[in-house]
């Protein structure tokens, strides 16, 4: 069945005023007013609407209408925008954010002119180059701790004495898990009879410095470093396993690779664009009125 729409007079007269104009050779497909929407325009707005209300529209008029109106209502208040004057409240603040858009969207315009080594060949490079860089793979340590928990601040001597006991008689033999059920105030190691979650790294952010310190002077599997204060109190510190360091393979910090390698075309991007769209050496400043306009900002000397 054909569908009509009905239209304003007014509508219809711009309308059929733009057929006739030999210079306008788009189609328009909404007219409301002195808004307009060309065939063009509404096929990429429906295009970029979410898929609901593209199927939505598709099948029932009412939603049809619904998005038109939306489109229509957003031409009528950006006009009114543009009747704006450098006296309404707002109108900078509109100014620049308008500017800053059309800035992104030419220096984009401009980034996809440059061209860019491929990021492959280039990242392949830096992996062979610069492979202490990207590539060092740190050697991991996994560990068991004994916790003799003392607060900072507190007198530690008995507590630093007991740990040395549990120290030696563990050195002499002594059953490792045994004391950590009897001993250690580490609730959450001591469900993994004294195990830390992960293996660590030298200099870790996430474990407390004093312990990895004192775990990687351990030079021995199964053995023992000297008992360790640290902000929790007094550890006792077992070497469970060594992960051997070395370099990741070229896949694992592939992506790592291609951040740096990005950042550095941004940045050269950046420069190019800088160079050529800055003030030029032909540029008129009026020195006096730089001087006026910038004197409320200067600051007194102290």
């Amino acid at each position: 069945m054909l569908k009509v729409y009905r239209v304003s007079c007014a509508a219809v007269a711009i309308f059929c005023a733009m057929l006739m104009a030999e210079a306008v050779a788009a189609e328009v497909v909404v007219a409301d007013g002195e808004v307009t929407i060309t065939r063009d325009e509404f096929e990429a707005a429906l295009a970029s609407a979410p898929s609901k209300i593209q199927a939505l529209g598709a099948t029932d008029v009412g939603d049809r209408l619904e998005f038109i109106s939306g489109l229509v209502e957003v031409r009528k208040l950006a006009a009114v925008a543009d009747t704006l004057t450098s006296e309404s409240p707002g109108y900078w603040d509109l100014f620049f954010e308008l500017l800053a858009v059309k800035r992104q969207f030419a220096y984009d315009q401009e980034v996809r002119k440059i061209d860019f080594p491929n990021p492959e060949n280039l990242a392949r490079e830096y992996y062979k180059t610069q492979k202490d860089k990207y590539a060092t793979k740190p050697e991991l340590r996994g560990s068991s701790h004994i916790l003799l928990a003392s607060p900072p601040g507190l007198p530690r001597e008995e507590v630093r004495a007991r740990a040395q006991e549990l120290l030696d008689q563990l050195r002499a033999g002594a059953d490792f898990t045994d004391y950590v059920d009897q001993y250690s105030d580490d609730k959450g190691t001591k469900a993994r009879d004294g195990a830390l979650a992960k293996q660590i790294r030298f200099g870790d952010p996430s474990i407390t410095p004093p312990y990895s310190e004192a775990l990687f002077s351990i030079e021995a599997i199964g053995e023992y470093a000297e008992i360790t204060d640290s902000q929790f109190g007094i550890h006792i510190i077992r070497l469970d396993s060594i992960e051997e360091g070395g370099y990741y393979e070229y896949d694992e910090v592939r992506s790592a690779i291609y951040s740096d390698i990005s950042a550095e075309f941004r940045s050269l991007a950046s420069r190019t664009i800088s160079r050529k769209y800055g003030i030029s050496d032909d540029a008129f400043i009026d020195g006096p009125a730089m001087e006026e306009l910038f004197e409320p900002y200067k600051q007194s000397e102290p």
